[in-house]
């Protein structure tokens, strides 16, 4: 019985993103070159999705924590937003726009499109 609502709890607490409604989260991005290790990536976020009709939209920010290997470590922030909607029963679009600070350099933006066809 326990492991039944723990188990329920761990797929809610995990699939919050998809539903509508506000979500936190948390990535890990390891890099390697060869056998070698690079950086480690922490990407903290918090946001909100939803959906309109058949489109469904997000906007999330929060830190991003690089620790390089033999360097310091870097705090930056990121600010995203985008959308995704579909083209046929099929095909589906999605884009979506990303902002992230860099310590007192120009800052970063990113523009991801991207299109699923489904079988």
């Amino acid at each position: 019985m326990i492991k039944s609502l723990l188990a329920v709890a761990a797929v809610s607490a995990f699939s919050a993103p998809v539903l509508a409604g506000p979500y936190v989260g948390f990535d890990t991005k390891t890099k390697f070159d060869g056998s070698d290790y690079d950086s480690t990536e922490f990407t903290a976020s918090i946001g909100y999705s939803g959906k309109v009709g058949t489109t469904k939209y997000f906007v999330e920010g929060g830190p991003t924590t690089v620790a390089e290997d033999g360097k310091s470590t870097e705090t930056e922030y990121f600010l995203a937003s985008g959308i995704g909607f579909p083209i046929t029963d099929e095909l589906g679009a999605k884009i979506k726009i990303k902002y992230e600070s860099n310590d007192g350099k120009d800052n970063k933006y990113e523009v991801k499109t991207g299109l699923k066809y489904k079988f």
